[in-house]
């Protein structure tokens, strides 16, 4: 068994977590995560606080074991604070905060009594969250798919781990299987944060082709570019970008950012990519560099289960290397 600080201080049986990758990550994949001893997460960004409100409910009633709530905290993201309203009121076990400033969503769930995690970008970033002293940091790197910074993830890890001071670090970007989790394990982490591979399972809430994309990626073909959220009309802040998988929407955009935001910005809101969304050949899989490490759809408390059992023995060999 992996006991660390983070499964002490949380509860759960496995040094893993789900991250919560928008609205598709709902009770179904949050509950079976947890049920499979991680941490399973409710994703709500893309979604309104009514429908984060009923996946609460549906999780708490699927599992006994500890979940978690993301609101992303960005200003401007759409109902951010509706959504952490709901998070206080509906009291999830775990609540995880991403992007923009943070600090200010986790005083209040502190305030409410809330156990709450923290994910960030750059080291600024971290030294801030880190000062604050939340229950666990989540140092997310450049391999990520869906939204993240520009750092590379061993060596972002590894400074954030050298100014820890007693938080729980938890490492994210382009961790898929046992591999991963056992790299991050033997630096000093307190586990890991998967999206990728949970995205192939059977129950994320997304289209089954673009989960079968993720299957036969190689890992070769995701892409780090601002064409992704000019799609949506939106601009995330300068230094978080979005990563997907390449399609036909892509090839036919990438360099053209100007062209591509007048004929977005000429349209309804949404209607644009609600396009591509119609057809799995261009609509935007969001997904990292692990995609190359999912070798098939599965059932997400499989995927646990395979994680931790490579990852045990991988860290037995390293050991046993020792004299």
């Amino acid at each position: 068994m992996l006991t660390t600080s983070f499964t002490r201080r949380f509860g759960v049986v496995h040094p893993i977590v789900q991250a919560g990758m928008g609205h598709e990550c709902g009770a179904a994949l949050a509950s079976a995560v947890s049920n499979a001893g991680a941490l399973g997460s409710i994703g709500s960004i893309g979604a309104g606080p009514h429908r984060l409100r009923d996946e609460i409910r549906a999780c708490r009633t699927a599992t006994d074991r500890p979940f978690a709530a993301n609101v992303v905290t960005w200003p401007w993201a759409p109902g951010a604070d509706a959504l952490l309203d709901v998070v206080v009121a509906e009291r999830p076990p775990v609540v995880t905060l991403s992007f923009g400033d943070p600090l200010p969503a986790l005083v209040r769930c502190r305030d409410a009594g809330l156990p709450v995690i923290v994910q960030v970008q750059d080291l600024p970033g971290a030294r801030a969250a880190l000062a604050a002293r939340p229950d666990a940091l989540v140092v997310q790197g450049n391999e990520a798919g869906g939204h993240t910074g520009r750092r590379g993830t061993l060596a972002f890890a590894a400074q954030v781990l050298d100014e820890a001071g007693g938080v729980p670090v938890l490492v994210a970007g382009g961790i898929a299987s046992g591999r991963g989790l056992a790299a991050a394990l033997a630096m000093g982490a307190a586990g890991a944060v998967i999206g990728t591979r949970f995205k192939a399972t059977v129950e994320f809430g997304g289209a089954a082709a673009l989960k079968e994309q993720i299957v036969a990626s190689d890992g070769e073909n995701t892409l780090y570019d601002e064409v992704l959220d000019d799609a949506y009309g939106l601009a995330w802040p300068n230094g978080v970008t979005g990563r997907a998988l390449r399609s036909r929407f892509t090839d036919a955009w990438a360099g053209r950012r100007d062209e591509l935001r007048a004929r977005v910005a000429a349209e309804p809101p949404r209607a644009f990519v609600a396009r591509l969304a119609a057809d799995p050949a261009t609509a935007i899989n969001w997904a990292g560099e692990a995609s190359g490490l999912v070798a098939a759809v599965e059932p997400a408390a499989d995927a646990v289960r395979a994680v931790v059992a490579d990852a045990e023995a991988r860290l037995r060999a390293v050991a046993g290397a020792l004299s």
